[in-house]
């Protein structure tokens, strides 16, 4: 069985991580993904490298590609584009501002080649706007949309270290695009130019924060944004200015005693009741009277912050008296949301991860076995999920370069002026 997008063939031209995973997304649904690399390679293969040009965070966005390394500065870059983007269905970029139009792969040189191609461009900010020139990573995103205020209330800001939310988001935003735009050109014949970016991503997924109720949220906000700015005018810092609104967030993040990661007699559990049926189960469960929850009009979020955390304390001493796993099936039998916190360690031996074939055991080129995430999307009618790990750095540089037309000889004198990098497996 073949994968949807089986047929459809992918320059990926990006780097890091949204760009990268886009294609890999499209791998996942059968395209043909092929990554053009400069002479040394995507720069995410350069950091914390654990082979030669080969790391985890690039091997980890990269599965399921081809790898062509081509020296696009050099005058024999013009023929090679010609002939690629002819044969192309999609385009993937996310370069600085500029940067597509100085080395020719922009939507307008492209496009002129192939009218049918949907490029697919993700920057950090937009092509719009202020702040359409900066350079931006995850981190800078995180901090602009304020996912980083969000994540630090009642202190610090902090960053979601253990993923890339806006870089992940961006990437499924563009792979989803692309999907949508072939779609637009099986009915008009046309391709077209999508725009994404991390600062849109950022704030696309905070579907609660960035929801204004402007009859109930404007004032509230307005005051916020001019305590900072009397602040700033006094010479005071900004942590002063945003300390009630911290304190009043962290308080807010408190009020549901049966929404809460629990300490238990062995490790940790995550109780996760959103309505007054689920937290009447719960309090059955954990053996205690909470008359408020006798009906369902009952908002938990609206207890006092002093009514919260005797509920809270009240419920924590009742935790420390079993281990994680008694709660946890405590609770299962009773149809209420709750589970051990896990490692991701202990993930690779899930059976539940098993029996869905959510990680996939793929042979790298170069580091060998690998076990990775798989694509989470099953279809009835398609394959999903690649059975490729991700490319050496110019491992096909020559099967590519035939398939667009050039000959062993031309090929091998590219590979000798240093304009190609071919890859080879050692004896």
């Amino acid at each position: 069985m073949e994968g949807a997008l089986s047929g459809v063939k992918v320059l990926d031209f990006s780097e890091y991580i949204a760009g990268p995973y886009a294609g890999q997304m499209l791998a996942d649904m059968g395209a043909e993904v092929t990554k053009v690399e400069p002479p040394h390679g995507d720069f995410w293969r350069l950091t914390n490298s654990i082979a030669p040009h080969e790391s985890r965070g690039f091997i980890g966005v990269n599965k399921g590609k081809r790898s062509i390394s081509f020296d696009l500065k050099r005058p024999e870059a013009g023929e090679f584009l010609r002939r690629a983007i002819s044969y192309a269905d999609v385009f993937l970029a996310n370069y600085r501002p500029g940067v597509a139009a100085r080395l020719g792969v922009d939507y307008a040189s492209l496009s002129a080649i192939n009218p049918r191609l949907v490029y697919c461009e993700n920057t950090a900010f937009g092509s719009k706007g202020p702040y359409k020139e900066r350079a931006g990573y995850d981190l800078v995103s995180q901090a602009m949309t304020g996912i980083m205020s969000f994540e630090g209330a009642g202190g610090l800001p902090h960053p979601v270290i253990t993923t890339s939310p806006t870089d992940l988001a961006a990437g499924m935003f563009m792979a989803y695009s692309v999907a949508a735009a072939l779609y637009q050109r099986e009915r008009t014949g046309r391709g077209q130019y999508i725009e994404t970016s991390l600062f849109g991503a950022g704030l696309a997924i905070q579907y609660r924060p960035m929801l204004s109720i402007e009859s109930a949220d404007k004032a509230p906000r307005d005051q916020l944004l001019a305590a900072i700015r009397e602040a700033t005018t006094a010479g005071k810092s900004r942590d002063e200015a945003l300390a009630a609104h911290r304190a009043l967030r962290a308080d807010l993040q408190l009020r549901n005693p049966y929404y809460k990661v629990y300490e238990t007699s062995d490790s940790y559990v995550a109780l996760a009741c959103l309505n007054n049926r689920l937290r009447r189960l719960a309090a059955e469960v954990l053996g205690i009277d909470d008359p408020r929850l006798h009906d369902n009009s009952f908002d938990v979020n609206a207890l006092d912050a002093q009514a919260s955390a005797e509920l809270a304390h009240l419920i924590e001493g009742l935790f420390h008296s079993r281990t994680s796993e008694d709660w946890s099936a405590s609770f299962e039998a009773k149809g209420v949301p709750c589970a051990p916190v896990r490692l991701t360690a202990e993930l690779f031996d899930d059976p539940q991860v098993e029996a869905n074939e959510y990680l996939v055991n793929l042979e790298h080129p170069v580091v060998g076995p690998i076990r990775m995430a798989n694509s989470p999307v099953r279809m009835s009618g398609a394959e999903t999920g690649t059975r490729m790990s991700s490319p050496a750095l110019g491992q096909h540089s020559r099967v590519f370069l035939g398939e667009l037309g050039y000959s062993a000889a031309e090929i091998e004198r590219l590979e000798q002026d240093g304009v190609v990098t071919s890859w080879q497996r050692p004896a």
